[in-house]
């Protein structure tokens, strides 16, 4: 049987959401991690003995991340062009969607990921397929169905389009923890060079709701066997590991046993980095010191925690299982143990004002060796999502700003403008050397490092705030503000 060529790819973010457009620079594209979803849906076809697979990783061309005219050759020759996708990136991928089916009229777009799933009605005006929630098991059986029976019918976990109507297969199960251990580990690029990532598990055990993670993975948080992890760390060659996990750690026993593996095989001679919660450095009401021993011992240089605010108000409005005592004291936790700690935080949440704003500053200072500031962002699945929606608050629909740096949401205690000048101030100032910054600054484990982030960071700042499509934003908020 001839076998179908399948094309795998994810696009990063572009200035305006073109297809051609110049890579976005910010923390997500310079930090320049792997897919997620791609790498390990090829080793699973591959698993399924399709031979005639190939990934594309436009950020690993060399020109501006942009497509090369090889890429487009493979592309449009496909008989199955596998688009996933992030809301950011939803307007590049749609343009690529429509330049493929101009060329190739037979050939079947297949599209993944937690904005497609959420949407379904609008991902079919250029999609053929949507595969809904996780792909492990529905694509290839999806493939099996188009190529056999010339049809997705029958295929659970799928939506599609008969005759303009919408139809949405029942949802397929999530994968148990015993087969999400027996996946094939992910196919990465021989050109990646950066950063190796391993994922431990799926899901979240908390229902934040301006999160979309745990509604995506079915409410449920599964974890790899730690033999399967170590399996896949042991071919891994690079300097730095990050756990790709979107909460790793909250299985804390096992993941004690896991870092105690590491380090009894020798495997601690790298630089692991992970997100985690805060509960991650607790035991109960008090500080895991056992655990915060064993995750600096195994070679954790940094954790990254969604702290979110300083204000009790705010953690309390946006569902999150936390009290500023304990993200105080996580932080400190961390420190002490001289693991570098990234702070994320929402700013602009009903609950805010420039007063709280300017202690949440203050608070980042005092804890933080490094810090993302939020605008609340109305990503497609999430509660907060629904409700601003039904209040008419959502600014914009343009996708390509749905990067967390954007105001894209009407504030309730600042004008739309007002609260974009805010986050900019905040990120300029925790990043500064004005005088009241040296005791974070010297506070800090990794001295020599925490300089050349706050360079870094100065430098990141600049280039967003010169990219056409944030200067074209903010003189839209200003002109509504």
């Amino acid at each position: 049987m001839k076998q179908p060529r399948v094309t795998l790819i994810e696009l990063p973010p572009t200035s305006f959401g073109k297809l051609d457009g110049k890579r976005v620079s910010d923390i997500y594209t310079r930090c320049n991690l792997p897919a997620r979803a791609n790498p390990l849906l090829h080793a699973i076809l591959l698993k399924h003995e399709y031979k005639d697979i190939q990934s594309i990783d436009p950020n690993l061309n060399g020109n501006g991340s942009k497509l090369t005219r090889k890429n487009l050759e493979r592309i449009v020759s496909s008989d199955y062009l596998l688009l996933s996708a992030i809301t950011r990136t939803i307007p590049q991928t749609r343009e690529l969607a429509f330049e493929y089916k101009k060329t190739n009229h037979n050939g079947i777009i297949i599209a993944g990921g937690p904005h497609v799933t959420f949407l379904p009605e609008e991902t079919l005006e250029w999609a053929d397929v949507i595969v809904n929630y996780e792909g492990d098991e529905t694509l290839p059986e999806l493939l099996f169905n188009l190529e056999n029976k010339g049809s997705p019918e029958g295929t659970r976990g799928v939506s599609y389009k008969i005759n303009g109507n919408v139809i949405h297969e029942p949802d397929r199960e999530l994968l148990s923890e015993k087969k999400l251990s027996y996946l094939p580990f992910p196919v990465y690029s021989l050109n990646q060079k950066t950063i190796d990532v391993v994922t431990t598990s799926r899901g979240c055990p908390y229902g934040c709701d301006f999160c979309s993670v745990t509604r995506f993975c079915g409410g449920e948080y599964r974890r790899r066997t730690n033999d399967s992890v170590m399996n896949e760390l042991r071919q891994k060659k690079q300097r730095m590991v990050f756990f790709g996990d979107d909460n790793f750690a909250s299985k804390k026993q096992e993941t004690k046993e896991l870092l105690q593996r590491i380090i009894d095989e020798g495997l601690n001679n790298r630089d692991y980095s992970s997100q985690m919660s805060i509960n991650a450095a607790f035991n109960g009401r008090e500080i895991d010191e056992e655990f915060l021993e064993l995750y600096k011992r195994v070679g954790g240089f940094g954790v990254c925690v969604g702290f979110e605010s300083s204000n009790p108000e705010t953690l309390k409005l946006i569902g999150k299982a936390a009290t500023v005592d304990r993200n105080d004291k996580s932080a400190k936790a961390f420190r002490k143990f001289g693991i570098w700690v990234h702070g994320m935080m929402i700013v602009g949440e009903d609950t805010d004002t420039k007063e709280s704003l300017d202690e949440t500053l203050i608070w980042c200072r005092e804890n933080l060796d490094s810090v993302q500031l939020f605008a609340p962002v109305p990503l497609p699945g999430t509660d907060f999502t629904a409700e601003m929606k039904q209040q008419g608050r959502i600014l914009t629909n343009n996708y390509n700003l749905y990067d967390g740096f954007h105001v894209l949401v009407e504030p309730k205690n600042f004008s739309p403008y007002e609260l974009q000048m805010k986050i900019i101030d905040m990120h300029k100032d925790f990043y500064s050397l004005k005088p009241r910054n040296w005791k974070n600054i010297l506070s800090s484990s990794h001295l020599g490092y925490k300089f050349g982030i706050n360079t870094y960071a100065k430098k990141i700042i600049y280039d967003i705030l010169h990219e056409p499509q944030t200067i074209q934003h903010f003189n839209f908020l200003r002109k509504i503000s």
